[in-house]
């Protein structure tokens, strides 16, 4: 019995220790599937505010080109890929305050990274979209890399690195002139200094905008004169940063010397003295007074600045005042190609030869038809011709930028069809480098081809019939002298465009240390004009031929050149035409590199200081993104696209993740709020209206000045009528301001062979114009009464050349032709 009662009592506890086992793994299973439910959730904040690495991902995502709008569900479905479950969720305006907060990020980036590069250079470009100004920066400087394991803030070195494009963003100016765009500099980089002094860093060491100007080495621009003059202007204001830091560094030091309270007391007596003595300046308002004395002080501490430049070693100021300019070479390409084409263009005439065929205009060819052989050769004269222009027409058809005319889509099944491939035509619709001498050699090489495609478009219409425009490129591939241009824009880019691009276009090289690359330019042009057979003799060899000696870049197009050569009688002179004005056009446009010049006295230090990019395809692309950005998404504003650009470009993210601590993130935070309520795109649109006002009125008021002198002409001269009796007016002829009345009745009707007032200084002089005037206007008179009773004769008329024109793409820029 004893031994039963055991048994069970050991059996009752065996259950009940299984039982405690089996609700123990329950309850194991369930905090199992909890653990890995709770590992599968992921929150996006951290105590209701999203997380620093969230926010990294939320602007890359924005940089990457995910819609504003879409982000959140973007992270939810990659969430979702990852097996993650997210607690939390972004509003379309938080990731707007995201990418902002990336764009104050970017800014002090620009001034910390500034502080140690120990120089710079500069370089920008402008733009027009629907009649706004837009102008793009870049600044060039010795970056950290931010690699692991780096100390970002030692001390850079020129030596042994290369520097790196920073982008500064693209801003809107009110016009484009050279004082304009350089108060644009000024205040894009007090914007971002003003965003560096914001932050924690600024307020442990501010920093004065000044100093970026101090550091400036250089400037890289295009040729245009309003360019050059905003490099000089720069470079004043640069000196004049200069001038007054050393002065306020002597002001502000331990040892200041009686001389400089000397110059600030002579400023001060010229304040009191230009406010009309101690009266005038207690009468000006505080806010007047205070500023006056701001300037006093800036042109006090400017002369004491002078002063201490002045005590300096030339080595010294060499160093504080360098600053060096140096051209885009694609824009000394661009223009060597035009130059070349305008001495080719007058070459036929100057050799009395038939040029290339005129490419009329819709409305100047129904002009033309119409009218009289006086008004169709007008029409001939004016129209142009050649090969840069039927490369023009050749894109508007084969390429056409607006996407609903044209034949691009015809072309590319046709082509895939008899050629094998699709390749689509050079776009010469918008400014492209080499857009033209490509379309050339796209032509040219396949010359048949696009002449059996312009029949196949013509007879697949209903009327079988061409556009205007259509027919002119037809015609133009049949035309000798145009083919013989075509041919010339194809050696030209093979021997000269091509193998310079590839230089200036390869690894990263200092623009400044290029001036031996444009002698050898200049030199292999004169070496074709000495002997044209190194690329026109059947035997022409790209060792010989080319810049670089390198094979040809199409080598197709230039062995097609030479199958067409000998039924093009005038291409070698026309060769010589265009190689000479080339050659002029390189001599003008690379004249920064003239001995004795800046460029070639400065040294190889100097240079390196001064370092710039070959050419300035940042700031046209950075336009061109916008711009394609604006039309994809019209209410992307300036300072959205400029945040999300800055983050990617700059390299922020890898910045903010090496220097930010929390508080850093934070201050950032509170500068995106505090930008997102300023409304500066209203301030700017208001800025812009401000001044299309001023140039309206100024307009009106030469409107006024002019209406005044020509009273004022009127009274003097006598009345402004057409001579009605010529014989009287010659038996007795009245006074001379009666005289010249009648004169410029006869200028009004559009006479522009009578001589200018100031040349007809004596009464006979002046009558002796009034009567050939009169006699011109009456023979022009005559003939088109005789015209008019001509056309009236004929019962129809009907012009030869509208017979099998129509017209049904030419709305566009180009689509006049």
């Amino acid at each position: 019995q004893k031994k039963m009662e055991k048994l069970e009592k050991k059996h009752r506890a065996m259950s009940v220790k299984m039982n405690t086992l089996r609700v123990r793994n329950g309850r194991s299973i369930g905090r199992q599937h909890k653990a890995v439910a709770k590992a599968r959730c992921y929150s996006l904040k951290s105590k209701g505010v999203i997380k620093p690495e969230m926010r990294d991902m939320v602007r890359n995502l924005v940089g990457g080109g995910v819609s504003m709008n879409t982000v959140n569900g973007s992270l939810q479905t990659m969430a979702k890929g990852f097996g993650l479950d997210l607690k939390d969720s972004i509003d379309r305006r938080s990731v707007s305050r995201i990418n902002r907060e990336g764009g104050a990020a970017a800014k002090i980036q620009i001034v910390h990274e500034l502080k140690n590069a120990g120089g710079c250079t500069v370089n920008g470009d402008g733009t027009t979209n629907k009649h706004i100004n837009y102008e793009s920066k870049h600044i060039m400087m010795n970056v950290p890399t931010y690699a692991p394991g780096t100390d970002p803030d030692a001390p850079l070195s020129d030596l042994g690195m290369l520097p790196t494009q920073r982008f500064l963003g693209i801003n809107t100016a009110v016009n484009h002139t050279s004082e304009t765009q350089l108060q644009g500099w000024k205040d894009t980089m007090t914007d971002i200094y003003a965003h560096y002094n914001a932050s924690l860093f600024g307020q442990r060491k501010p920093e004065d905008v000044r100093d970026f100007a101090r550091a400036v080495a250089g400037m890289s621009t295009d040729h245009a004169e309003d360019q050059k003059k905003l490099c000089r202007i720069f470079e004043d204001w640069k000196k004049l940063c200069e001038r007054e830091r050393r002065g306020e560094a002597a002001f502000n030091s331990a040892s200041i010397g009686d001389d400089v309270h000397a110059v600030l007391w002579e400023e001060i007596e010229r304040n009191i003295r230009e406010a009309g003595g101690d009266t005038g300046w207690e009468a000006l308002s505080d806010d007047e007074r205070r500023k006056r004395e701001d300037e006093a002080y800036r042109r006090a501490c400017a002369r004491i600045g002078q002063e201490k430049i002045d005590a300096m070693t030339p080595e010294e100021r060499r160093y504080i005042e360098l600053f060096l300019w140096g051209g885009c070479c694609m824009h000394k390409e661009m223009n060597a190609v035009k130059g070349g084409n305008a001495r080719m263009t007058a070459f036929w005439k100057a050799q009395g030869l038939v040029g290339p065929i005129k490419l009329v205009n819709k409305d100047n060819r129904a002009a033309a038809a119409s009218g009289d052989s006086a008004t169709k050769e007008r029409v001939t004269e004016a129209a142009q011709g050649g090969a840069v222009k039927l490369c023009s027409l050749a894109g508007a058809v084969f390429a056409h930028k607006d996407k609903k005319k044209g034949q691009q889509d015809t072309l590319q099944i046709y082509m895939e069809s008899i050629i094998g491939y699709m390749i689509r035509f050079p776009d010469t619709s918008n400014t492209r480098y080499q857009a033209f001498c490509e379309a050339a050699a796209e032509l040219i090489t396949k010359l048949d081809f696009y002449r059996q495609f312009l029949e196949l478009v013509r007879n697949l219409k209903d009327k079988r019939t061409f556009t205007n425009m259509e027919k002119n490129v037809f015609d133009a591939l049949f035309d000798v002298p145009t083919l013989t241009e075509l041919c010339v824009l194809v050696l030209y880019s093979q021997s000269i465009s091509h193998p310079y691009m590839r230089e200036v276009w390869g690894m990263l090289k200092n623009l400044l240390e290029l001036g031996g690359e444009h002698r050898r330019v200049l030199g292999h042009l004169q070496k074709l004009l000495d002997d044209r057979q190194l690329i026109l003799s059947p035997q022409a060899s790209y060792e010989t031929g080319a810049l670089d000696g390198k094979p040809w870049e199409r080598p197709d197009a230039f062995y097609a050149v030479q199958r067409l050569a000998p039924q093009l009688p005038h291409l070698e002179g026309a060769l010589i035409a265009f190689l000479e004005g080339a050659r002029d056009t390189w001599v003008r446009f690379t004249s920064e590199f003239e001995e004795g010049g800046k460029i070639a006295s400065a040294s190889a230090s100097e240079k390196r200081r001064a370092f710039m990019k070959p050419t300035n395809d940042d700031n046209e692309g950075a336009l061109g993104v916008y711009r394609a950005g604006v039309r994809n998404n019209p209410r992307l504003s300036i300072a959205q696209h400029n945040a999300r650009t800055m983050y990617q470009k700059n390299n922020t993210s890898a910045f903010m993740q090496m220097h930010f601590t929390p508080a850093d993130h934070r201050s950032v935070m509170r500068q995106a709020r505090e930008e997102d309520a300023a409304q500066l795109p209203a301030k700017l649109r208001a800025k812009q209206v401000a001044e299309w006002r001023r140039v309206d009125e100024e307009k009106h008021a030469a409107d006024a000045r002019r209406k005044v002198r020509a009273e004022n002409k009127a009274a003097k001269e006598g009345p402004v009528v057409r001579v009605v009796d010529l014989p009287g007016l010659l038996v007795k002829p009245p006074i001379v301001p009666v005289l010249k009345g009648h004169l410029n009745w006869y200028r009004a009707q559009g006479d522009t062979a009578i001589p200018k007032n100031a040349r007809l200084d004596k009464k006979a002089l002046v009558l002796d114009a009034l009567v050939a005037a009169v006699e011109r206007y009456n023979a022009l008179e005559s003939e088109a009464a005789s015209a008019e009773v001509a056309q009236d004769a004929q019962i129809e008329v009907e012009d030869d050349a509208m017979q099998g024109i129509e017209d049904d793409f030419s709305e566009s820029e180009a689509g006049d032709y």
